[in-house]
């Protein structure tokens, strides 16, 4: 096991010592420990992804398409009223 040292907000830390307290995690390091192993590996994933598009014989012209179709989405969204914008 290694040992590092972090810095946190305050916020983050209390809420890391309430899991103990309230027995949800056994140490400050255990219940960072657990998020941690929850989260998934973004860098492993993009990897993938970019191998399986290289497999596939995606374009960054393909990409670029497929990130503008999601900003579309993302704006028709972010209409904090819930409506179409």
């Amino acid at each position: 096991m290694k040992k590092i040292t972090i810095s946190i907000p305050d916020e983050i830390a209390e809420k890391a010592a309430r899991a103990v307290d309230s027995g949800d995690a056994s140490s400050v390091s255990a219940w960072f420990a657990d998020l941690a192993r929850r989260e998934p590996d973004w860098a492993a994933a993009a990897e993938i992804f970019a191998e399986l598009a290289v497999e596939a014989g995606v374009t960054g012209a393909d990409r670029e398409w497929a990130a503008g179709v999601f900003d579309e989405i993302d704006a028709e969204h972010s209409d904090p009223l819930g409506g179409a914008a």
